[in-house]
């Protein structure tokens, strides 16, 4: 399998001493970023070990240590922890590296993938693009319609979004609005229940409502929650029930929380 710094043995002889660690040391970051993928990852593995045989000179220590260790049999997560310590700790970012092999796979049952869809996710000024990010993710994962953003929330066009995205914010529907009172009139027109995911006092518990689609859900700022302006439109507010001290979750977290008991929890109505 051809992949980046693939060398041949004529080729890498030729190198210099210095070029053919260079060129050791490329693969060994090529593994890293293949470490997803079982092909890649075993055919890196072997190009690695057979071109470290034709080196004539000692290899630095570190190197000679990761490469006296590595072998086809290690898992991926055993990789990972061989080669945090070849690179001192600088590993790439999640973000960066490739996505584990099965994406793309849906065999879900099309009722629930059916019910998933009848439902909007709209994000009430939310600060944080790595919270939004998570949310594409979520949703793309759950098959969620459509995710509306409102105000300052961070759109796909922000560089700092595939970092928790990891691509699903490709993958989902999304709008821009610019308040959220124009998403939750747009919603309420297309059929839609609205409910607002809220710590007031008169929100219901998440695993005890009755849900009705189609629907739509309201998530607000991590530090200040939804506008009273938009709860107030709002037909139904839903909590997640606590039992710590602390009385919410990170917005992303409670959300997913929410949408999978949207879907799998039981009947809706």
């Amino acid at each position: 399998m051809k992949f980046s710094a693939c060398y041949s043995a004529t080729k890498f002889k030729a190198f210099t001493y210095e070029e053919q660690i260079k060129a050791l040391h490329k693969l060994i970051l090529c593994l890293e970023q293949n470490l997803s993928n079982p092909e890649k990852r075993l055919s890196i593995i072997d190009h690695l070990l057979k071109l470290s045989q034709l080196v004539d000179e000692p290899l630095p220590q570190k190197m000679h240590f990761f490469l006296k260790e590595l072998n086809p049999r290690l898992s991926p997560h055993q990789l990972m922890n061989k080669l945090y310590f070849y690179l001192e700790g600088s590993l790439r970012k999640d973000g960066s590296m490739s996505l584990r092999i099965g994406d793309g796979k849906i065999s879900a049952d099309p009722f629930l993938r059916k019910k998933a869809k009848q439902i909007t996710v709209i994000c009430d000024n939310l600060r944080s693009v790595f919270n939004v990010g998570s949310l594409f993710r979520t949703s793309e994962c759950l098959g969620i319609g459509k995710i509306l953003l409102c105000g300052i929330t961070p759109t796909p066009e922000h560089s700092n979004m595939p970092k928790t995205a990891m691509g699903t914010e490709k993958l989902v529907e999304w709008q821009y609005l610019q308040t959220s009172i124009d998403a939750i009139t747009i919603c309420r027109e297309s059929g839609m229940y609205i409910y607002a995911l809220e710590t007031v006092e008169e929100a219901g518990s998440i695993f005890q409502t009755i849900y009705k689609l189609p629907l739509a859900i309201v998530i607000g700022n991590e530090a200040l929650g939804i506008e009273p302006s938009v709860l107030e439109l709002c037909d139904e507010c839903i909590a997640l029930p606590q039992l710590g001290w602390k009385n919410s979750l990170n917005v992303g977290v409670a959300t997913g929380i929410a949408l999978y008991q949207i879907i799998f929890g039981g009947p809706n109505g």
